[in-house]
């Protein structure tokens, strides 16, 4: 007996270490991602969506890359098309989040898009609490959509989308940073997205000179929104298992909402509170019931 608990202590150990530092970075992670997310509402009223996003994104690739300069290397051969696509995948995401935050408040955004990674989180599983999960997070969606809601029309919409987004994310990411170092990946696929974003942003007609307020909190939110948590993701999408992740990760609707309410006094409704404690209980039902099974061990990234 006491030589099998001491062969089962080694393996042990680890995976408590693990979950640990998993619950270090998603609380850090997600304070920080949150915080830049109510700061970007300031720099699109100031300068626009478009004009935002580059500013985040291209930042952070240029903060990333002087970090790592070998990133600019050609990827392997087999991870250099999922690599585009998270590149795509995560513009269209953040594109998405920032036109949502424009028309409905932070907190309430981030919710919604919990419909994305939740419905990753139960694919492939034939367990009837799952079916719970989707109506409790579908109930609290139906109540910020409703009449009642803030989340209406195209603010819904974006939200929706980035949600979409963001479980396409999570799944390329995990594929991506299992073979490849995760400082390169967050390097990549960030100046992916803002080679990306630049037609659109000389499209929509550069608004940036002058307002050198809105360029510097655009250097804030790059680190705080991009290059920082995007490399902590990596980091704990490589190493740990979606069940401790993603409940962990559950907290960032209202950690969102907190942060909305002190830098922009963003206030919601308790009918509001409750439908996202709705959204925020199925997405770490879903995550401890599904157990990081080998189908939805991705984790919950943030966007």
């Amino acid at each position: 007996m006491d030589d099998a608990r001491h062969a089962r202590g080694p393996a042990g150990a680890p995976a408590r270490r693990d979950a640990a530092v998993a619950g270090a970075l998603v609380v850090v992670l997600t304070l920080s991602i949150q915080t830049g997310s109510a700061l970007a509402v300031r720099v699109i009223a100031s300068v626009g969506v478009v004009e935002a996003l580059w500013l985040r994104t291209a930042f952070a690739a240029l903060i990333l890359l002087c970090l790592r300069p070998r990133a600019l290397r050609l990827p392997p051969k087999g991870h250099r098309l999922p690599l585009a696509a998270l590149a795509v995948t995560l513009f269209l995401m953040n594109l998405s989040f920032y036109g949502a935050i424009t028309r409905v408040p932070v907190g309430i955004v981030v919710a919604i898009e919990f419909v994305g990674p939740l419905g990753v989180a139960i694919i492939g599983t034939r367990r009837r609490l799952d079916w719970l999960w989707i109506v409790l997070a579908g109930a609290g969606v139906v109540v910020l959509a409703g009449p009642s809601g803030a989340a209406t029309g195209v603010g819904l919409l974006l939200a929706l989308s980035a949600g979409i987004c963001w479980g396409a994310y999570l799944l390329l990411a995990k594929r991506v940073v299992t073979g490849m170092d995760p400082l390169v990946v967050t390097a990549l696929m960030t100046a992916g997205a803002s080679v990306l974003a630049t037609p659109l942003l000389a499209i929509d007609g550069v608004r940036l000179a002058g307002h050198w307020e809105a360029v510097l909190l655009g250097l804030v939110i790059a680190v705080v929104s991009s290059a920082f948590p995007y490399w902590l993701e990596m980091v704990a999408i490589r190493r740990v298992r979606a069940a401790t992740y993603g409940v962990l990760l559950s907290i960032e609707p209202a950690v969102a909402a907190l942060a909305a309410l002190i830098v922009l006094g963003q206030r919601i409704t308790p009918l509001e509170a409750a439908a996202m404690a709705a959204v925020m209980a199925a997405a770490a039902g879903a995550s401890w019931t599904t157990g990081g099974s080998a189908e939805t061990d991705v984790g919950l990234p943030a966007p």
